[in-house]
């Protein structure tokens, strides 16, 4: 799919409308990390806990049982993954925009369903269920929309802007949490549920600005409006035309593999299998290496390892988010995706077992500097991560994905994460109740196992058009060949009144 650029074509060079789809492209996304943030703090909020929370008899004081949080989080996550499998076929049928206009409704719905709840814990936890099923859909459609409207130069930014807003309506919620804390009754924690509506809202007030993704449309036959969404997102001296004619060749030389791009072809297939094996395994380890129990449980782990305020250091570890998704959408085209995965899977293994040590002999042998060692690992590790594997694995969702059966195998890729993730939050209370802070160690190990899929599987795609990747794919070029592999799609020069253009593919 070749199309011609500019020599300036540099990130800062881009028309205003791609400013748009990167920001509120993946505002969506932003729904989720309130949600997951603000539940995380408010499981030791005195409030929450004393409209749902059981009565201890030993103690006299409630709390949230270990079945209560397990219940509470992972019917979030079931939520989830019933929304990334309904999302794929909503995203395919209907487009991106409209996908993300009922994703905008859903969560509206679930956050009425929580907020208007009384003492049901019942309803609460539907409620939850129904926004992460918003979410899950989000899962879907947002690195999609956002590795097809990208040009080649931002394609690392902008498919990295699905984790940095997580992380931005995380660190949201986590403040409106820290600012309610001294508020008495139950507006301490329904205050925070009833904000959320701000993010559908902020969706609905935005779509009708943003394009359809020029793939999508030309897949529809659209040809007239993916030439005029192109000359937009690229800008007027686009050769938006030519682009079509040689995206709708592209549609039809794929035409017999697109006529049996079914959920199994993502695995028959052998070249789709090994794409769709490295999209599932980056998100399972993305999981596995510890964000559900940092993510889900870390105000209960400072609790547990007797640090005090709690609900501040949630800001504080928002902000660490944020600080690093910001940094990694800016540093991940120029510094690449393999590389940056194998050093920091060793930094989150190294930051978990130092954590796993220092907690060892439980909460009531630790000295006050211990407990500061182990916060701060904790935070270097939420750093470490969110600036390599939270973003970076979305960036290969939206780049590895053969197009063919490009909904599906991202569908799959989430759906990896969130089943990964529900054994996760399903399973890490009852464990972190028996063995503590020792439950470090589990993630510590299986980030070792990380730097092994990562070294073994995942290829080095940087500044690599979604075409050389395609052919690399189909050469069964190895995967530490990637980086060195010269392609039979290489960019080409071309002179055009006066001026140097290249020519290359989206």
């Amino acid at each position: 799919m070749p199309h011609q650029a500019t020599s300036s074509d540099s990130v800062w060079n881009q028309p205003w409308l791609i400013w748009m789809v990167v920001i509120f492209g993946s505002i969506s996304s932003a729904g989720f990390g309130f949600d997951q943030a603000w539940w995380a703090s408010i499981m030791s909020s005195s409030q929450f806990v004393e409209n749902f929370g059981s009565l201890d008899p030993a103690t006299n004081t409630r709390a949230l049982t270990s079945y209560q949080q397990s219940l509470g989080t992972g019917l979030g996550y079931v939520g989830v993954i019933v929304g990334v499998v309904c999302g794929s076929p909503l995203n395919e049928l209907l487009g991106r925009k409209n996908t993300l206009w009922i994703q905008s409704a859903i969560v509206a719905v679930g956050v009425i369903i929580e907020s208007t709840c009384k003492t049901s814990y019942a309803q609460f936890i539907v409620g939850k269920l129904i926004v992460y099923l918003g979410g899950g859909i989000a899962t879907s459609v947002i690195p999609a929309y956002q590795g097809e409207c990208a040009p080649k130069s931002m394609r690392g930014l902008m498919s990295g802007t699905y984790n940095a807003f997580l992380m931005v309506g995380g660190l949201a919620a986590a403040l409106i949490v820290y600012l309610c804390r001294h508020i008495s009754g139950d507006w301490a924690w329904r205050m925070v549920v009833v904000a959320q509506i701000a993010i559908p809202a902020a969706c609905w007030m935005s779509l009708p600005f943003l394009p359809e993704s020029p793939h999508w449309l030309v897949s529809q036959g659209r040809l007239d409006e993916a030439a005029v969404t192109l000359r937009r997102l690229r800008g007027q001296s686009f050769p938006a035309e030519a682009e079509v004619v040689a995206l709708q060749q592209y549609c039809q030389d794929q035409r017999e593999r697109l006529a049996s791009a079914t959920w199994a072809a993502c695995f028959t297939d052998p070249v789709n299998r090994r794409r769709t094996f490295i999209c599932i395994g980056a998100q399972v380890f993305q999981q596995a290496q510890g964000i559900s129990f940092v993510a889900n449980y870390q105000a209960v782990f400072l609790q547990q390892i007797g640090f005090q305020e709690v609900l501040l250091m949630s800001v504080v570890v928002y902000v660490i988010g944020v600080t690093a998704n910001f940094l990694a959408m800016a540093s991940t085209d120029k510094l690449g995706r393999r590389g940056v995965l194998l050093c920091s899977a060793a930094m989150l293994g190294a930051c978990m077992f130092v954590i796993g040590g220092l907690t060892t002999n439980g909460a009531a042998n630790m000295s006050y500097a211990m407990q500061v060692a182990a916060v701060v690992m904790l935070m270097l590790w939420f750093f470490s991560f969110q600036v390599t594997w939270g973003p970076l694995v979305w960036v290969l969702t939206a780049e590895v994905p053969p197009s063919q059966v490009r909904e599906k195998t991202v569908a799959l890729s989430g759906l990896g994460a969130y089943v990964t993730g529900l054994v996760i939050v399903f399973v890490n209370p009852f464990t972190q109740a028996d063995i503590g802070g020792r439950v470090a160690l589990i993630y510590g190990a299986l980030s070792i196992v990380a730097f092994v899929f990562a070294w073994f599987f995942v290829p080095e795609m940087k500044q690599r058009t979604l075409e050389q990747i395609d052919e690399m794919f189909q050469d069964e070029v190895p995967t530490r060949a990637f980086q060195s592999h010269v392609c039979r799609l290489p960019m080409e020069t071309v002179v055009k009144e006066g001026q140097e253009e290249f020519v290359e593919s989206v």
